[in-house]
């Protein structure tokens, strides 16, 4: 008995499964249950359902899955290949097709436009004689004329546009540009037409470059804050605008009012409301919703807007200015290529949060070498060390890559400023007096609390062995050149202890080599004669006198050493060695009577020569 009703109970199923999304069951599917039945017999069913069939009552039943076509894509292309019987035929007929559908697009121009392409083929040719190109060019722009500002914008037609433009006359680049010039906004923002106007900003005339940075009047912030536009838009404003159209574009910044209406009087934010303070929050509100325009799109690499970026940050409110800083952290490589830029990417340092100046520095590390050598951009990195508190993250992320680096640095016209802000921090001989009087105002605005002397003893103690010891494993590097010699003395300066001693040794040796040359220009001169050395190791001779009181190891006594008789006999006949060994003399009492013993034996050379160093050498050995 179980196993018939086993047997019942399937049956039901199998036949229920196989009417698909119904829910209850029709007179049709009835009648096929009683026809299932009358075949397999009424034993293959559970009784109690086959009376209720019987008697016309419903059965629900469970909805099945909806069955899948399988392959069905791949089915109907193989389809479609089995009747393709004749490819050429095939491809013919797609080709008219396509060709009818561009007929359509282009309309009156579509003649023109297959001609113009054919001619367009030819005339980029290399192999092409110029005189061949010239008729082409001809018959080509006389087939558009009238019609470039219709064609500059689709992607065949643009580059035929660009071909012209690279090959034309002077007078044929005129008449395109004409032509072209009331459409530049169009053409700025088409993936196509930007190549035109690339093309017109490198070989069109002065007057017409000028008036191509004119036409984005109205149009500046649209543009600046597109992605296809903003990279062409920062090569004109680079290379062709002069600095009155550059200020009469970044009021379009200040608000829509700006758009048509220029006033040159106008050169900051706060000229705006310097009159009227009602306009303050009206004219910065506008300004920061266009710079966000920007900031969302990370177009940030364009000096008009790293302008308005810094006359913002200056002018903001403290939530404004921390709000944009915030975005600004992980960009603070891209802003500091230009002056303004580096000025906010300074503002940012000065006013950002510990966790934004922590981000600042990971995102500088990738660049940091790159960046230290910048016009601009080693500006950012002196204010970084000049203000972060946390200088053990400030030496793991930033002061390590930059000692890594450092011969690279010191070669570096912008590098070696960097480097010598390690050692000499604020030293007015080097830097300039109104940039630290930018840094230390910007100091004393930020929430840094550390003082400056107490930062500043903290990054030189994390630096300075280390540039000794460079000094001391390539000392002819550093006093090859005026300029390396200069940072050399500041590194001296600077260090103390036995490593300094080791260091002072070896300038020393190095020095007194009589076969010492430096490169001077064209020819090769001895290096005790070339005059920024010399200045240099006058200067370091000068600065035994505070290393005698302070306990430091002295040049004097390190030279003193390595004065032997060969050498006293080639520096005496040299105006410059006696002016060395004058300013040993008079600026280390201490060695006064180990250098008279030791030039007491040269006293009828020195006597004899006649240059103005040995004369005042000569006097002091006599005076004594």
């Amino acid at each position: 008995m179980a196993e018939l009703k086993k047997q019942e109970l399937s049956s039901v199923k199998n036949v229920e499964k196989k009417l698909v999304n119904k829910r209850k069951i029709t007179d049709q599917s009835r009648s096929e249950i009683e026809a299932k039945i009358s075949k397999k017999g009424p034993d293959a069913f559970n009784k109690k359902k086959l009376q209720n069939i019987k008697n016309g009552n419903p059965i629900k039943l469970k909805p099945a899955k909806a069955k899948t076509l399988h392959k069905t894509k791949f089915t109907k292309s193989t389809t479609e290949n089995a009747k393709i019987e004749d490819w050429g035929k095939f491809k013919k007929e797609k080709k008219e097709l396509r060709l009818k559908r561009i007929k359509g697009r282009t309309k009156d121009n579509f003649d023109r436009i297959q001609e113009a392409k054919k001619m367009g083929e030819r005339l980029r040719l290399k192999t092409l004689k110029n005189e061949d190109r010239n008729k082409v060019i001809n018959q080509l722009h006389d087939l558009l004329k009238g019609h470039y500002a219709k064609l500059v914008l689709a992607h065949d037609t643009a580059r035929i546009i660009q071909w012209l433009l690279k090959y034309s006359s002077k007078i044929v680049v005129s008449q395109i540009s004409r032509e072209l010039l009331p459409v530049t906004v169009n053409m700025l923002q088409s993936k196509y037409g930007i190549h035109c106007v690339k093309g017109l900003l490198k070989y069109g005339e002065d007057d017409f470059k000028s008036s191509i940075v004119d036409q984005m009047s109205g149009h500046i912030v649209k543009l600046v804050s597109h992605t296809v536009s903003a990279p062409v838009v920062e090569y004109a404003m680079s290379s062709t605008a002069t600095t009155g159209q550059k200020q009469l574009l970044i009021q379009e910044f200040y608000g829509d009012w700006y758009k048509n209406s220029k006033f040159p009087l106008i050169k900051h934010i706060r000229d705006v409301y310097k009159n009227d303070e009602t306009m303050k929050a009206a004219t910065l509100g506008s300004c920061k919703v266009n710079l966000k325009k920007v900031l969302n799109k990370s177009l940030l690499d364009s000096g008009l807007v790293q302008t308005v970026l810094s006359q913002f940050l200056e002018e903001c409110s403290v939530e404004d200015r921390a709000e944009l800083i915030t975005e600004l952290a992980s960009h603070i490589v891209v802003i500091s290529n230009s002056r303004d830029g580096s000025k906010a990417a300074m503002q940012c340092i000065w006013h950002g949060t510990s966790k934004d100046k922590k981000v600042m520095m990971k995102s500088l590390k990738e660049h940091l070498q790159e960046l230290a050598k910048h016009e601009f951009g080693h500006r950012t990195i002196i204010a970084l060390l000049d203000s972060v508190d946390d200088t053990v993250l400030l030496h793991k992320i930033i002061i390590s890559e930059l000692l890594n680096g450092a011969k690279d640095l010191a070669v570096s016209e912008y590098g070696r400023k960097v480097l010598l802000w390690l050692v000499a921090p604020g030293d007015t001989i080097i830097f300039h007096p109104n940039f630290i009087k930018e840094l230390t105002q910007g100091r004393e605005s930020s929430n840094s609390k550390k003082p400056a002397e107490t930062r500043r003893q903290e990054i030189l103690s994390y630096s300075i062995n280390n540039l000794l010891n460079l000094v001391i494993e390539d000392t002819s590097f550093w006093i090859s050149k005026g300029s390396l010699a200069i940072e050399m003395l500041a590194i001296l300066k600077s260090g103390s202890g036995n490593v300094l001693e080791e260091a002072l040794c070896k300038v020393a040796k190095t020095i007194t080599d009589t076969q010492w040359k430096i490169q001077d220009g064209d020819k090769e001169i001895a290096g005790i004669e070339h005059a920024g050395i010399h200045m240099t190791l006058k200067k370091l001779a000068k600065v035994d006198k505070l290393s005698i009181e302070q306990g430091k190891p002295t040049f004097g006594s390190s030279l003193l050493n390595e004065l032997s008789g060969n050498v006293l006999e080639h520096w005496l006949k040299i105006n410059r060695g006696c002016f060395l060994l004058v300013a040993i003399w008079e600026n280390n009492t201490n060695l006064i009577k180990k250098l008279k013993s030791k030039l007491k034996p040269y006293e009828q050379l020195l006597q004899s020569q006649k240059t103005t160093g040995a004369d005042i050498l000569y006097k002091k050995l006599l005076s004594c």
